[in-house]
């Protein structure tokens, strides 16, 4: 390679960095310019900024009636959910309880029958008389 040559492939190196860098630094001074815009149509006057706060507050305002009004909902919508949700489980759980308990369970003594007194009831109800 000789110096004219290599200084020829320096040249086009440059010449296409300076391209890219001279293309972004426009895309950024477009987005400057937007953003100043934008900045510079706003209202900085002290009414200007009232109004300005006046809104941001009204939203606020707005943002935790709705946030309170979810809130006081959740619970009872937590609760609905809980109950839908877990009653068929726990109704196979408590069968399923049940019927292991009746497996652990000892089985329930028999009743005995009370003995019979010797001799004849009717007969002592007789001399009793």
């Amino acid at each position: 390679m000789t110096l004219q040559e290599r200084f020829g492939q320096l040249e086009a190196e440059a010449k296409g960095r300076i391209r890219r860098a001279l293309a972004t630094g426009n895309t950024k001074l477009l987005e400057l310019d937007g953003r100043l815009a934008k900045v510079a149509k706003d209202d900085w006057t002290v009414p200007g900024i009232r109004r300005h706060v006046e809104e941001l507050r009204s939203r606020a305002v707005n943002m935790r009636t709705e946030a309170t009004k979810r809130a006081q909902e959740l619970p009872g919508e937590a609760v609905s959910r809980i109950a839908t949700s877990t009653r068929a489980p726990l109704q196979n759980l408590a069968k399923q309880l049940a019927e292991l308990a009746k497996r652990l369970e000892p089985p329930a003594p028999k009743a005995v029958k009370p003995p019979e007194p010797e001799g004849k009831p009717e007969a002592k109800v007789a001399k009793a008389s």
